[in-house]
């Protein structure tokens, strides 16, 4: 039996609102972008579905969002699809797609926490990072820093401490870039998926493929391992729905939790066999 057909808002800026609060507005320019990027994502889902941006009539599907945010629950609001009991609080979706969430669980080896500016610039003034914001999507909210930081850098620093803290981590070469996703059911259950390998341009993914013999055995290990503790941490902050992990190879070892996205991404319908 097929399943029922749904109705999606692909909200992919979730991040952007996760960082600014739900008020924060869409200009008309970004809105067409978003539209733009969301177009072939939409091209992706199964028969049936629909995409509430799109053509189709998504009233009285079964809601589903990138990220359910106020602003996409809204939006399936008035399109009058059904929204979902079991999507998590907006402040449960701000905290574990926070990098302080992740970092807790499993810092970046020499990831370094930045509160004020005084400490950021203490700390970049030698050697090459990879600073993030809290929240960072579509290759924005990092920055690459060569010590010690120009007036740019601290510019950008100051602005990105008025939303969270920082994390400055020595940059690598990255020999290989993986992801592993998941979903956590009501009531606790953990789907896990197959490892993929992403091919990332310029921090804008570009695709993922099925790859999961790309790992030797200890750097599978560890990302079942990392895998694990982010299921564990997800249910006990109250999270319910997609997410994934990515994690890295570099010249020094493998990292196996780079990055946690707890929603729907890109390489997610690889990993699970579909949406």
């Amino acid at each position: 039996m097929s399943p029922a057909p749904r109705a999606w808002v692909l909200n992919l800026d979730a991040d952007r609102e996760l960082a600014l609060g739900p008020d924060h507005p869409r200009s008309t320019a970004l809105r067409a972008q978003l539209h733009a990027h969301a177009a072939p994502v939409a091209a992706t889902l199964p028969a049936g579905d629909v995409w509430v941006d799109g053509p189709g009539d998504p009233r009285g599907l079964e809601g589903r969002c990138w990220c359910p945010t106020p602003s996409a629950r809204a939006r399936l609001t008035e399109v009058a699809a059904r929204l979902s009991a079991h999507d998590p609080p907006f402040e449960v979706l701000r905290r574990v797609n926070g990098r302080s969430f992740s970092h807790r669980l499993c810092p970046l080896e020499g990831e370094r926490a930045l509160h004020d500016p005084d400490a950021a610039r203490r700390t970049l003034e030698r050697g090459h990072w990879m600073v993030h914001r809290e929240h960072t999507f579509a290759g924005r909210g990092h920055r690459f820093v060569h010590g010690p930081p120009t007036a740019e850098d601290l510019g950008w620093i100051d602005k990105g401490l008025t939303l969270g803290p920082l994390f400055a981590a020595p940059r690598l070469a990255l020999e290989l870039e993986v992801a592993l996703h998941g979903h956590v059911r009501p009531g606790g259950g953990v789907d896990r998926g197959v490892v993929t390998a992403q091919e990332v341009d310029r921090g804008q993914w570009r695709r993922s493929v099925r790859a999961e013999g790309a790992l030797r055995a200890d750097e599978a290990r560890a990302l079942e391992r990392a895998f694990e503790a982010v299921a564990a941490a997800l249910i006990d902050a109250g999270y319910t729905g997609p997410f994934g992990l990515d994690a890295f190879r570099h010249a020094g070892g493998f990292h196996p939790l780079s990055e946690l996205n707890a929603r729907y991404s890109m390489g997610y319908p690889v990993g699970m066999g579909g949406w």
